[in-house]
């Protein structure tokens, strides 16, 4: 049986030592970029929850992504090297981050763009079923009932919007990405084809 993004990550963080899992817990918090981790929710927490935590704030993919990060900040080169492989491995199903990585130049880098990410501030300012897409993420797995009710809690469509950008899209990679680029194309094929130029 092939293992998991969870047990890879739990034999990563289970071969820290002390010091090093400690540095990896407090790195975790002092990141600047959304969604963001409460100290106090990772103070005590050993490698399983903290995977669990990882896995839920941001998805398998990015929970994959920020553990490289976080591994490589407190100079764990070596175990994030690790996490490198694996998420390139054939087996893995861990693909985010991996178009920007093989990008050689500007110029690739924006073929590289996602729809999603190309049009950001189109869809910001125009997608205005933002309900009914946070039912479809959630009910898909692309966000959390917590990141729900944080986006929800926004006043205006454009600021939910910008939080479901600078949080879970950032961090679910391509196959999020492609998602939520499906259920917008069902919610608002309109715009979609107004933006593809169809």
């Amino acid at each position: 049986m092939s293992k998991t993004v969870g047990d890879i990550l739990i034999g990563v963080l289970d071969d820290l030592g002390e010091t090093e899992l400690k540095k990896f817990r407090r790195k975790l918090c002092d990141r600047k970029q959304e969604p963001k981790v409460r100290r106090g929710i990772v103070e005590k927490a050993d490698p399983v929850d903290l995977v669990d935590i990882l896995t839920r704030t941001f998805t398998e993919d990015g929970a994959v992504n920020v553990a490289i990060e976080v591994l490589a900040a407190i100079n764990c080169q070596d175990v994030a090297k690790e996490l490198m492989e694996f998420k390139k491995s054939p087996g893995s199903c861990v693909t985010s981050g991996d178009r920007m990585e093989s990008a050689t130049g500007p110029t690739k880098m924006n073929q590289d763009k996602h729809f999603v990410d190309h049009h950001r501030t189109a869809l910001i300012d125009r997608v205005s079923q933002v309900e009914p897409l946070l039912d479809r993420l959630l009910e898909r797995g692309i966000i959390t009932q917590n990141t729900y009710s944080d986006v929800k809690a926004n006043r205006t469509t454009q600021s939910r919007m910008r939080e479901l950008y600078d949080g879970p899209l950032k961090a679910c990679g391509p196959k999020g990405k492609d998602i939520f680029l499906d259920i917008l194309m069902e919610l608002e094929s309109f715009l979609i084809s107004d933006l593809k130029g169809e």
